[in-house]
């Protein structure tokens, strides 16, 4: 069923969502693409570190590199933030971790989502909004070497983010946003999901948990106002997402974990992308036209948050 159209005004969006490049999104996966792991790759992942604080400080953002300490290393979660018309209101943000899994140049996971978020970046700089808006590039969410804990980068962050009594109001967490299957029966349901899909894998999966169910409505209702060509099938994952534990493998988890309402936007990963954690994750098999209604996608519901039209 169609969500409810907003109420905010299209000129106040359809500029700014005007203005995606498809061309600097493969400019960003190309630039991010390569293994990067953080155990196997440190010097790789550093430079790519590197690349997303240039590029985040030419859109003239306050940008900060974090540090996250890990056996002996120090590791990095980039921030940008703009600062917001109303310093009371509580924050928004969009992030994606930008290190790969071991042994693949991580194309789909996730250069793919760390470009779509410098792309979103970019069509903000200009646009002040009433929150403060932060850009996070979190490191060290895969799993490492003899080590049982993923997320790291995200922990780290919500914990200081929690120390520090800091309030959002929604974080975006991007994770696998480029992989697209337009044959039918490209898609794998996972057991236990029990929301209508379509029957071709292009379409944009948005996660909650309960607390973030109605930020998923909102994500959901600026999609199908000002982007109504991107499908998205909205889900609310019971127990904290416990009951399906891939719903928990990347950084909204731990936005959830530490009370904060977030949504996963994915094309699914495993559930779709064959190339998943190989070597064959390459950029050459994403669909950048897809990448693009994301970008619009998150542009939109960013101001409509903001703005708090429903």
């Amino acid at each position: 069923m169609l969500p409810g159209i907003l109420t905010v005004d299209a000129p106040d969006i359809l500029p700014i969502i005007g203005k995606v490049s498809e061309k600097r999104l493969r400019e960003h996966v190309r630039a991010l693409e390569g293994e990067r792991h953080g155990g196997e790759n440190f010097p790789a992942l550093e430079e790519k570190a590197r690349f997303i604080e240039q590029t985040l400080n030419s859109f003239g953002f306050r940008v900060k590199s974090e540090p996250v300490p890990f056996r002996n290393r120090l590791y990095w979660n980039i921030t940008a933030t703009i600062e917001g018309k109303d310093p009371a209101a509580p924050w928004l943000l969009v992030g994606a971790h930008y290190d790969s899994p071991l042994g693949s140049p991580g194309a789909d996971d996730n250069a793919s989502g760390t470009a779509v978020l410098l792309e979103v970046a970019r069509l903000m700089s200009g646009s002040p909004l009433s929150k403060t808006l932060q850009f996070v590039a979190f490191t060290l969410e895969e799993r490492q070497a003899c080590d049982t804990k993923i997320l790291r980068g995200s922990r780290a962050f919500v914990h200081q983010a929690r120390k520090a009594d800091r309030r959002y109001a929604a974080a975006l967490i991007l994770e696998c946003v480029g992989y697209t299957d337009r044959n039918r029966h490209g898609q794998i349901i996972p057991r236990l999901v029990n929301v209508p899909v379509p029957e071709t894998a292009d379409f944009l999966a948005v996660i909650a948990d309960r607390r973030s169910r109605p930020v998923m409505a909102q994500f959901h209702r600026a999609a199908a106002t000002f982007v109504p060509e991107l499908p998205i099938v909205p889900y609310a994952v019971p127990f904290n997402g416990y009951l399906i534990p891939q719903s928990r493998f990347s950084d909204h988890a731990s936005f959830w974990d530490g009370g904060y309402p977030a949504l996963m936007l994915t094309d699914t990963a495993m559930f779709r992308n064959p190339n998943y954690h190989t070597p064959h994750d390459t950029a050459d098999t994403l669909d950048f036209g897809f990448m693009a209604a994301v970008v619009r996608a998150v542009t939109a519901a960013l101001i409509t948050l903001d703005s708090g039209a429903g």
